[in-house]
């Protein structure tokens, strides 16, 4: 009976943990959908779109008059500056997210973020904008700053643990993304190899309206994929999965995330080639956000794994030494 009350005790935490976890990466998928749209380099400035129209609406309709003086006479003068310091800002957020690790001060900085995103469309003229998303918003990352959300499914949790916990954590990373890059392969599959052309991993979904066109609703543009971006995914993912028997070769699977990760920063767009067969060109924060976090979630096992490696030697060493040979005689 005890036996049972405590197994019953344990899943019930783990359940938990579990929720917590999912909760952290649930935001982290947020911030990573949100990314497709801060299309650099003047992220909607020249037709008014994009990230301009939001930022330009909250100058002239934000709620708080120092609020829109400073959109009007400090952001929107420097426009691009700011676009880039969001891009990445958000991409950085989403990432750390993702992994989980210092989660509990990315979390903080996504509550601050989600105030001026709130304050810039709640009253944006041409659509319905909730106002409690935006405080549920503020609201679910204070409730992750509240509690260690990375240690469940996350970097945090695996660094404060055993060594051990670190090359399994390298092989259920190194899994997620061979699976995601053979996701991407598949729906490559009619892309140029190289190139900027790209197909969604994610969502696109709407409903068709009266005059023929389409209403999207279902925008989770997670990640996108050529095959080439999907092959070195998986070559990445493969090297990270052998690195939990072999820890260098994790340093070279994160140096070849990070490697990726550069390549879409300065690529800066994709071309998302649509089912209908319509063109939308798009940011390519989103990988770059999800393999920069393979990265420094890779370089963080590796050098666990090391580190508890050269402490072991050092203390074999020790062992054998004639001053400890001395002392246990």
């Amino acid at each position: 009976m005890l036996i049972a009350m405590t197994t019953r005790a344990e899943m019930v935490v783990r359940a938990q943990g579990f929720t917590i976890g999912g909760v952290r990466i649930l935001a982290g998928l947020m911030w990573l959908a949100n990314l497709h749209w801060k299309v650099p380099t003047d992220f909607g400035e020249a037709n008014g779109g994009g990230l301009y129209k939001y930022v330009a609406a909250g100058a002239d309709n934000a709620p708080l008059a120092p609020y829109r003086w400073a959109l009007r006479e400090l952001v929107l003068p420097n426009f691009q500056l700011f676009g880039w310091f969001t891009l990445i800002s958000e991409a950085v957020v989403a990432a750390l997210l993702l992994i989980g690790y210092r989660s509990r001060l990315v979390a903080l900085a996504g509550a601050a973020m989600a105030v001026p995103i709130g304050l810039s469309v709640l009253y944006y003229p041409r659509a319905d904008e909730w106002a409690w998303s935006y405080l549920l918003m503020i609201g679910l990352h204070l409730l992750l700053w509240a509690v260690p959300s990375g240690d469940h499914l996350g970097v945090d949790g695996v660094l404060a643990g055993a060594p051990a916990r670190s090359g399994r954590a390298m092989r259920s990373t190194g899994i997620v993304a061979v699976v995601v890059g053979a996701l991407g392969l598949f729906v490559a599959r009619s892309i140029d190899f190289t190139g900027k052309a790209a197909a969604l991993l994610g969502s696109d979904a709407g409903f068709a309206n009266a005059d023929g066109g389409v209403t999207r609703r279902w925008e989770l543009k997670f990640l996108f994929f050529n095959p080439l971006w999907a092959l070195l995914t998986v070559a990445c993912g493969v090297l990270l999965i052998a690195g939990s028997r072999k820890a260098v070769l994790a340093y070279v699977a994160a140096a070849g995330f990070a490697a990726l990760a550069v390549a879409v920063l300065f690529q800066q767009t994709f071309d998302y080639m649509r089912d209908d067969g319509a063109v939308q060109k798009v940011s390519t924060g989103t990988n770059m956000a999800f393999w920069g976090g393979l990265a420094v979630a890779s370089a963080l096992f590796a050098r666990r794994v090391l580190g508890a490696g050269s402490v072991q030697v050092d203390a074999a060493a020790a062992s054998h030494s004639p001053v400890a040979a001395t002392l246990a005689e």
